[in-house]
């Protein structure tokens, strides 16, 4: 086959569609099944983050990474990148004649990742698959009803996204009950500290964004708030014990009170609590805002612990919801309170200053907040305790409130549907419709699917190209 120049981008389109190969295998010869391609990833890192995959008999999550050349594993260095350690598989295009050992590249600790040669595997020609993704561009998004659904009702679109909404409401409740209920089989309870600690791992969570959402929930998973309180640790000292965790203060060589005051205080509370750690790799600044770089979120982050460690934050918020009817404003107004270090006032992250910045979150983010961790979170906490009137206050926030946040994703649902999203349970809504219907070709499960296309064409494959 003549060697043409292509482009990862492009492997990617070909290793996303089955259809394109016929049976891979492995340059050592196993079976090859994906299970789930993954997500797509545009930043730094392997290109297909969290994919399930069956190499030979055995069922492997992590990482798929896309290469034109067998070559190109080495020549960038991923052996050496923490970002590249959860590699599963490497789908290359191109195999030159090189030795298998070449063929299948390490990851640290010398790891053999499996590897497929895609152009050994081909059901057509390369040119009849490139004429085939030309006539079928990328459409980010791009409903499958998109032309047909202005022939619904409003109230009919309506009454499906209240029901999606509460499904999402609730599913997110799930999550919190889930994890209560680890912790409880484990500590006992549930307690006090059991529910702040789930109220901070979420709250971590949401502050990490896309980007940084699983590294954050990992570190605060690594925090115990009972042995926090136990130890009585100043604010500066869950400065030293976050920063450590996450991996940013191993080999730190700047010159700075602040940070050779952290390694200090690290290196004791290293050797009496023994946290687990993470590895400064893990976290991604790639294409993110520096008021969004995790070691600023951090800072918030431990601002935040000690708030709900001192100043009772939990109940202050619960008591927002029970008792007021500026439930929003005097939220944003407890979000605001903590403080962080001063030496994060003119820096974003160490050894680099910077001119003096807001440290606050904004209100965009203690929206999303709120949304996505408060709601959830006390719906569940009035389900267990059978308050019914923080039950039905959080079900009226969530009804009633201004969706004022719009992403990517909600403003093209909007406009593809032909839907106003007005409150923060339509916003919920469209995007429990776009996450588990759209994007997954559900068509058939979703009620305007079901409508629009009854028993014919709703049975063919409807495909969204995401790439």
């Amino acid at each position: 086959m003549k060697k043409l120049n292509l482009n990862e981008n492009f492997i990617a389109r070909i290793w996303g569609e089955k259809a394109f190969y016929d049976s891979p295998l492995t340059t050592d010869g196993q079976k090859i099944e994906v299970l789930d391609f993954g997500r797509l990833n545009k930043d730094s890192g392997a290109d297909f983050k969290n994919a399930k995959i069956k190499v030979g008999e055995t069922v492997y999550r992590g990482d798929v990474e896309i290469h034109r050349s067998v070559k190109d594993w080495n020549l960038h260095g991923h052996k050496k990148n923490g970002k590249y350690n959860r590699v599963i598989l490497q789908v290359v295009f191109w195999g030159e004649d090189f030795p298998t050992a070449e063929i299948m590249p390490s990851a640290s600790k010398s790891r053999k990742i499996p590897t497929v040669i895609l152009s050994r595997f081909l059901s057509k020609s390369i040119h009849e698959i490139w004429k085939d993704i030309i006539n079928n561009p990328s459409s980010n998004i791009r409903l499958p009803c998109k032309n047909e659904n202005d022939s619904l009702s409003g109230e009919f679109i309506q009454n499906w996204i209240d029901n999606l909404a509460l499904k999402r409401l609730n599913y997110r409740a799930g999550r919190i009950k889930d994890r209560i209920e680890e912790l409880v089989s484990i500590h006992g309870g549930p307690s006090k500290p059991i529910w702040e600690q789930v109220f901070f791992e979420y709250v971590c969570e949401a502050l990490g964004f896309s980007k940084n959402k699983e590294q954050f929930l990992k570190l605060s998973r690594n925090i115990d708030i009972q042995t926090i309180r136990k130890n009585k640790f100043s604010p500066f000292q869950i400065d030293a014990l976050l920063y450590g965790s996450a991996g940013f203060l191993t080999n730190l060589k700047f010159k700075h009170k602040y940070i050779e005051e952290l390694k200090i205080e690290w290196s004791q509370i290293r050797e009496s609590i023994k946290p687990r750690l993470m590895n400064s790799e893990e976290w991604n600044f790639f294409r993110l805002r520096p008021m969004n770089f995790p070691t600023i979120r951090i800072a918030y982050a431990s601002a935040f612990l000690c708030s709900i460690i001192n100043n009772d934050m939990l109940k202050r918020i619960f008591l927002c919801f029970e008792n007021s009817d500026k439930t929003f404003r005097e939220v944003k107004a407890i979000f605001e309170e903590p403080k962080i270090s001063e030496y994060w006032e003119n820096h974003y992250t160490f050894g680099k200053e910077t001119v003096k910045h807001p440290t606050r979150i904004g209100e965009t983010r203690i929206s999303d907040i709120i949304t996505n961790v408060l709601l959830p979170f006390i719906l569940y906490y009035s389900k267990f305790y059978e308050k019914n009137n923080l039950h039905d206050k959080v079900i009226k926030y969530f009804s009633v409130t201004k969706e004022s946040n719009k992403n990517e994703v909600t403003r093209v649902m909007e406009e593809q549907l032909k839907f106003k999203i007005r409150s923060v349970s339509d916003g919920q809504g469209v995007i429990h419709l776009h996450n588990f219907f759209c994007i997954r070709q559900k068509c058939r499960d979703c009620a305007i699917g079901r409508e629009l296309y009854q028993k014919d064409a709703v049975s063919d494959v409807l495909r969204i190209i995401l790439y």
